[in-house]
């Protein structure tokens, strides 16, 4: 009855719709403020789907409904914004001459506050990389990104040497919560996702917002949120091939295709990587990079059977083999599905409703045994979401919604065989009020109830003032972090050799934190500069405890405890510079300084100080056959002193320190005739090598190593015959 209820709602919904009259066209030429033609530029109808892009010389050509008052939007990369009130009675012709936007402050995030908005205007600090920042530093992975654009962050490698780890200012994977397109993504393993599944070539732009944001996106987002936009289709027909070749055979392939019409788009891409193993040696002996192949298919499809009404799906495989010895590899495996509907009750009121499935699974794959696998890990994630937004005046957008969270886990560190899982229930709502021209204030707040640990509500508040040309932010929030499956019910002997015992605990408490922050940004012409101090203080902190010989049967036992407090604060410097003669300066600083306290010590291996520099020139000839980008990139990261917990020690302490290092890597782009790229570079240009390779915090480096690349956009090739 529930079903058959749902399909009635839905044709009663479609039966309403207004019904179509005669078309009238709308067209016209998208230019520079200097009259050059600006291709590919995206064109909507305001608070709508229905849109266009334009040719190669800027031209384009929409197709309304029937005549009446519409409010044109025209974007493009690189470009302010433009909108147009235009009246149609017949075909019309109007024209764009947009103003270049040099530091890409007009920039649309929505990770911030779960609504578009330009990043000029976020209430919080919000660092936007898009697709072009991308291509220009060549990279191959999401690591490659976040580290050479971003200060504060670091990777490095687990205990398997396979699995990745990130720090950012001072909160690990399981504080940082990774997005893709709004949703959670299954597959926790040593509290980080796999970002192997993150496919750069699929990305449109990758925002981060630092600090907690438990307020809008519940556990796990005490540390900041990494949310990945994935690409859509722009033009009728889009083709796309690229191959990267570099150092120990590294290899990797990407194809994408897509089309669009004025009802439906798909869009479809394909990776594939390899890499070889290798071993790198240190003072304190040699550690094996594990290589290994991956696969990887996307597919997005977009049906708007009416101008008020979108449904997409998205779906995706991704497979890994990685390398252990010459019996036994890793297998990882994810499927992942969704479908989400966006339906404009009228020009200043929406309603979205999403459902995802992700499963991520992990095998030993027996090679001797003809690839016979046996799974030894399953997590399954599933989000149900409805949300709301309305306009009630300008300036002024309530945004409220309900969300169903559901997630389970079974793992080789269950002893007991048992699949263990939890739901989450939660309600959340937001006021965003521009109260005048120069001030906006948002706040909200988010219930989440807990199967196994009860209700929680997260506050939320944050305050911009525009003083031009400065403008100065200030948030709160308080956000909690619940005990993942993984700490509740681990029961494993490590290596099974009875030396060391991991132990979950399910008496844990949640994490809760409280956390503020202050920012000013200076914006001029072509000069961007801001500040950022804030203060995060985390209270019942999860972390685990060696006990030495604290079972019978094993030497030590590692336990999952609540330590009494945690405090993480810091602050961060970013300058931005458009420079004449086609050249760009990005720079930051971080300094964090993480205490991560227990018997007195400061347990916490974040190294305080971080800098990122990155200086890029771009030419472009006046034929519009050539243009050349290079691109420096640089990382310095300063040295850390810390304890470490051990057995064989008189207090079950012993210090440890980390030397500061340096990276920095070149890249150079050229495109040919519009429609071909060719790259090349050097990573780690210095022939930077740790001196110890087997510590957990060292980063793994072979020293200098190099990368080619070549690329066709297929759709350009033809267009220009």
């Amino acid at each position: 009855m529930r079903t058959i209820g749902l399909i009635a709602a839905f044709l009663l919904v479609l039966t309403h719709l207004p019904a179509r009259e005669n078309s009238r066209e709308v067209s016209g030429y998208v230019k520079s403020a200097d009259g050059e033609a600006l291709p590919y530029a995206n064109i909507v109808i305001k608070n709508t789907t229905t849109g266009c892009t334009s040719g190669l010389d800027g031209k384009f050509s929409l197709q309304l409904p029937k005549a009446g008052t519409y409010t044109l939007v025209v974007h493009y990369t690189g470009f302010e914004p433009v909108e147009k009130p235009i009246t149609l009675h017949s075909d019309t012709t109007v024209n764009f001459d947009l103003k270049e936007d040099a530091l890409k402050l007009s920039e649309v995030t929505v990770t911030g506050t779960r609504t578009p908005k330009l990043l000029k205007d976020a209430p919080t600090i919000t660092r936007v990389i898009t697709a072009e920042d991308i291509r220009r530093i060549n990279a191959v992975t999401v690591k490659d990104v976040l580290e050479l654009e971003l200060p504060g962050i670091e990777f490095t490698r687990q205990m398997d040497k396979k699995t990745q780890s990130i720090n950012m200012q001072g909160m690990s994977g399981n504080y940082v919560l990774f997005l893709i397109d709004g949703e959670r993504m299954a597959g926790e393993t040593l509290n980080n996702i796999d970002y192997n599944r993150l496919n750069v070539n699929n990305i449109e732009r990758i925002e981060i917002v630092k600090g907690s944001a438990s307020a809008l996106y519940g556990s796990n987002a005490v540390g900041g949120v990494v949310n990945i936009i994935t690409k859509d289709v722009q033009q009728p027909v889009e083709a796309y091939v690229n191959g990267k070749w570099g150092s120990h055979n590294e290899q990797q392939y990407d194809a994408s295709a897509g089309a669009r019409s004025k009802r439906f788009s798909s869009y479809t891409s394909y990776t594939y990587k390899r890499m070889d193993t290798y071993d790198i040696t240190g003072s304190d002996g040699s550690t094996t990079i594990y290589g290994g192949e991956d696969h990887s298919v996307n597919e997005k499809l977009t049906w708007q059977p009416a101008d008020a009404l979108s449904f997409t799906a998205k779906g995706g495989f991704y497979t890994r083999d990685a390398d252990t010895d010459e019996k036994v590899a890793d297998r990882y495996r994810d499927f992942n599905g969704s479908l989400r509907t966006n339906y404009r009750i009228d020009d200043t009121h929406t309603l979205e409703a999403s459902y995802l499935f992700d499963r991520y699974n992990k095998y030993d794959l027996f090679k001797k045994l003809g690839n016979r696998t046996e799974l030894t890990y399953r997590n399954t994630q599933q989000t149900a979401r409805m949300q709301y937004n309305g306009t009630f005046a300008p300036g002024n957008i309530l945004t409220a919604g309900a969300e169903l969270f559901r997630d389970e886990l079974l793992s080789y560190q269950f002893t007991d065989g048992s699949e263990y899982g939890n739901t989450t229930y939660v309600a959340f709502a937001q006021h965003d009020y521009n109260v005048t021209g120069r001030l906006n204030v948002v706040y909200g707040v988010r219930m989440d109830y807990h199967s196994d640990f009860g209700s929680h509500f997260s506050p939320k508040a944050s305050v911009m003032y525009k003083l031009n040309p400065v403008t100065f932010r200030a948030s709160y929030s308080h956000g909690f972090r619940s005990p993942s499956l993984k700490e509740l019910h681990t029961s494993w002997d490590m290596g099974g050799m009875g030396f060391l015992w991991i132990q979950g605990n399910p008496d844990l408490k949640p994490e809760k934190n409280n956390h503020v922050s202050l920012s000013a940004e200076y914006t001029r012409d072509r000069v961007n500069f801001s500040v950022t101090g804030y203060y995060n203080r985390i209270k019942d902190k999860i972390s685990s405890l060696t006990l030495p010989r604290s079972r019978p049967e094993v030497q030590d036992t590692s336990l999952y405890v609540n330590i009494d407090k945690a405090q993480v604060s810091g602050i961060d410097a970013n300058l931005a510079v458009k420079c004449p003669y086609g050249f760009m300066l990005r720079t930051a600083y971080s300094y964090v300084r993480d205490q991560q306290m227990q018997d007195g010590r400061n347990l916490s291996a974040t190294r305080p100080h971080t800098v990122t520099f990155g200086l890029s020139y771009d030419y472009a000839a006046r034929s519009k056959k050539y243009d050349l980008n290079v691109t420096l990139t640089g990382r310095i990261l300063g040295r850390v002193n810390t304890w470490q917990t051990s057995s064989s020690s008189a207090d079950g302490y012993e210090p440890l320190a980390y030397p500061a290092y340096t990276l920095w890597r070149l890249a150079v782009t050229q495109h040919l005739f519009g429609a071909y790229a060719l790259n090349a570079g050097v990573d780690n240009i210095f022939n930077y090598k740790p001196g110890k390779v087997t510590a957990a915090n060292t980063p793994i480096t072979s020293g200098t190593t190099f990368f080619v690349g070549v690329s066709a956009y297929i759709d350009r090739i033809f267009s220009r015959k």
